[in-house]
């Protein structure tokens, strides 16, 4: 390196969108700032209308942390639309505040993302969850009339637990599509967007975080609900060419929803088709 080069420090805002939990936001913003060596770091912690003094307890423990209030209650997509808004040129990361971030890993992802060749638009770390399994391996398919999510093949999506971006590349795919506010496959949609116009995802193998998956949104039916509903959007979407097999599998697919005494499915689809009248 020339000595007479000054040496720049990667660029990075990280937007963490917030509501309620201040204790496991504490313990994301904490492990980021020590992780955060080398790195021109901005933390902007958008609050979703939390009700435990998120804003005033996080300006008192973390001054140099930003905190936005983004009143109502508007849900993932759109909190973190907002905190993205104001990114500065360079990298963007999208953190849950349920997600610890190991030793290390924060600039290995920047070094991946920065390093990466045009065509990638995004990285992510291994992403562990209690039970053990890896987020980051998770893949968006259709399979027996349906999109689904899993391990093996379809298209890779950044995980809204943990991901980096290039946000001139954030800004070209226009961010989280809000059709699925308040939350819930608006990742998937945002890797099927972005696979259409050829680009691509790395996951940084030596990069990890713990992810307490669920630890905010929980597993009400409410919850469940709301994920079928919004997995008949992104097929709405991305899968239209195949609406035939769709109709052919999903009496199957109700029968057994109703044998197993799970509403959420009948449910969710009621929900996408009120959704579709509105928007007509």
């Amino acid at each position: 390196m020339d000595k007479g080069v000054p040496t720049v420090n990667p660029r990075l805002d990280v937007v963490i969108p917030t509501r309620n939990g201040y204790g496991l936001l504490s313990s994301c913003i904490t492990r980021l700032l020590e992780d955060a060596g080398g790195i021109d770091l901005r933390i902007i912690v958008v609050d979703d209308g939390s009700e435990d003094g998120t804003v005033e307890r996080g300006g008192r423990e973390f001054p140099s942390v930003e905190f936005v209030r983004n009143e109502g209650g508007r849900g993932f997509c759109r909190t973190v639309n907002l905190g993205a808004a104001g990114a500065r040129d360079g990298l963007l990361a999208i953190l849950n505040n349920d997600v610890e971030i190991m030793p290390g890993s924060l600039s290995l992802l920047v070094s991946a993302i920065e390093d990466a060749p045009p065509g990638v638009y995004s990285a992510m770390p291994r992403i562990v969850r209690n039970d053990g399994s890896d987020e980051s391996l998770l893949r968006c398919r259709f399979e027996r009339g349906l999109a689904v999510t899993g391990p093996g093949t379809g298209t890779p999506y950044p995980s809204g637990a943990c991901s980096i971006f290039k946000v001139s590349t954030w800004r070209r795919l226009g961010g989280l599509d809000t059709r699925y506010a308040p939350m819930y496959w608006e990742d998937a949609d945002l890797g099927l967007r972005a696979a259409a116009l050829g680009l691509e995802l790395v996951r940084v193998e030596e990069a990890s975080v713990l992810h307490r998956h669920a630890a905010t949104a929980g597993h009400g039916r409410g919850i469940m609900r709301l994920r079928e509903r919004n997995r008949f959007i992104l097929m709405d979407a991305h899968f239209r060419s195949r609406r035939f097999e769709t109709a052919m599998w999903l009496p199957l697919h109700a029968a057994v929803s109703i044998l197993r005494g799970r509403t959420e499915f009948l449910g969710g689809f009621a929900d996408y088709l009120a959704w579709r009248r509105c928007r007509n």
